[in-house]
């Protein structure tokens, strides 16, 4: 099989999959009118599979993207754009967590919510460490504690703008001001820094809290967390990271001790319009 092939009984010659092809590799046979790749054009492809998604006929096909691995879109199962507004609202940062883990099979079900997240040149270089045993998630926050109180006798004025000394207090008198107690951690990383990194990093972490919420699980960033792991070489060291892998962000997970009814009001988008 070649790389990009189309069955000429099936191909209504529409052009979608050329129009779509997000680096133009894709044109029209001269003679035909069925769509075929430019001639050595493999190495560009970014197998982000639009051309074959975008096929009506399922007259498509690539190569490294075999044809069971596109799903059919269900159109029944689509909401609403009021559905989808309110989905969107309804969204909370939790921070005041049950501590009933979540089932393995639903962080696995949230985890490959974010496998969908667009990314800079379809690379897809987001990684995951899903710390699922609470008590390892408790450790970490522990150990965040110990970076914070080395910071504070080393550089007593970084340790001043991140306000440890508040969090150490509090973690002393038992509460954890770090990980809010949560049952779960969920760290994004690439395997090195590039200019994207964290743009990529926030999209796949997005996904992942907007399919934690579709679960009716409770997500929060971890921001002490993300400052901690970036400059300690025992956290990196016990997630299994090394020194040149980069932290784009981590979300506490796990179901919140508390329901919402409503959505909280917003000022109103600061935009400029141009027309």
């Amino acid at each position: 099989m070649s790389f990009f092939t189309a069955d000429a009984d099936a191909c209504k010659r529409c052009g979608a999959c050329i129009q779509e092809c997000p680096v133009l590799i894709l044109i029209a046979d001269k003679e035909t009118g069925m769509p075929k790749m430019r001639t050595g054009s493999e190495d560009v492809c970014l197998r982000c599979g639009h051309c074959v998604a975008v096929c009506k006929t399922g007259a498509v096909s690539l190569a490294p993207m075999p044809p069971e691995g596109f799903v059919p879109l269900e159109k029944e199962l689509a909401v609403t754009s009021d559905q989808a507004e309110l989905f969107l609202r309804s969204r909370r940062s939790i921070r005041c967590f049950k501590q009933r883990p979540v089932p393995h099979d639903t962080l696995a079900s949230i985890l490959r919510g974010a496998d969908w997240a667009p990314s800079a040149s379809n690379r897809r270089p987001v990684r995951w460490v899903m710390v699922e045993d609470p008590n390892k998630t408790q450790q970490l926050a522990s150990m965040v504690i110990d970076w914070m109180t080395t910071l504070r006798r080393d550089d007593p004025e970084l340790a001043k703008k991140y306000g440890v000394a508040g969090l150490i207090a509090a973690w002393r008198k038992g509460q954890d001001c770090i990980l809010r107690g949560a049952p779960h951690l969920a760290i994004a990383y690439t395997d090195e820094h590039t200019d994207w990194s964290d743009v990529d990093g926030s999209i796949a972490l997005t996904y992942l809290e907007l399919a934690a919420h579709a679960h009716k699980v409770g997500a929060c960033w971890a921001g002490y967390f993300i400052h901690a792991v970036r400059e300690s070489e025992a956290l990196r060291e016990f997630l299994g990271l090394n020194d040149g892998q980069h932290i784009c962000g981590a979300q506490m997970l796990g179901y919140g001790r508390y329901g919402y009814h409503k959505v909280p009001m917003r000022n109103g988008l600061p935009a400029r319009w141009i027309s």
